[in-house]
């Protein structure tokens, strides 16, 4: 059964990429931004988080924290060029989806299915040769990805489960949830 709204957060331990010990309770009292992707080839995933990346400094001002799951291993992560420069916030890899498991994150071929109606797929696999990602050929492809808004008292305030490989919370959530107004109609914040 799916997470939901108003359920408390599971916690967790895990070591991040860069060999820090992450707990995610121990960032109970800020806003958290939990994110759940497939893997280091994937290039939705990728593309979410550099355009995540590109408020970096707006989101860091604000004390939110975000957590970057991904189901390649750390390893894969670091050896990944186009996976640097995403500090401040951990990158996790979790290649035997017990977080996954824990968030209810699911697999789905009907909604990797989707993904071809839904999006781009030749441009998502144009950006793929751009980036020159890396292989991953221990990963899933029917990895579908999630996001939670989690509160300072640690309840899940948002649950969202992808419909495809491509959907996640839009941006403007993200950044509302973080307490940034619209960057549209506010581009001097």
């Amino acid at each position: 059964m799916k997470l939901k709204e108003g359920q408390l957060a599971p916690d967790f331990t895990a070591l991040d990429a860069y060999g820090n010990k992450i707990k995610l309770s121990d960032y109970k009292g800020k806003k958290i931004i939990l994110g759940f992707y497939r893997n280091v080839a994937c290039p939705f995933c990728n593309r979410r988080i550099h355009s995540i990346m590109g408020n970096m400094v707006r989101l860091r001002n604000t004390g939110v924290k975000l957590v970057f799951m991904f189901e390649s291993t750390n390893e894969k992560l670091l050896k990944s060029v186009f996976h640097q420069g995403i500090v401040p916030w951990p990158l996790i890899g979790d290649p035997d989806k017990k977080l996954y498991t824990k968030y209810r994150v699911e697999n789905s071929k009907m909604k990797m299915m989707r993904t071809m109606f839904s999006t781009n797929v030749m441009k998502a696999m144009k950006n793929a040769k751009e980036y020159n990602l890396p292989e991953d050929k221990d990963s899933s492809m029917d990895l579908i990805p999630a996001d939670f808004f989690i509160d300072e008292k640690f309840r899940i305030v948002k649950a969202h489960y992808g419909k495809h490989l491509d959907d996640h919370v839009s941006l403007d959530e993200l950044r509302s949830f973080a307490g940034l107004r619209n960057i549209n109609r506010h581009r001097n914040l």
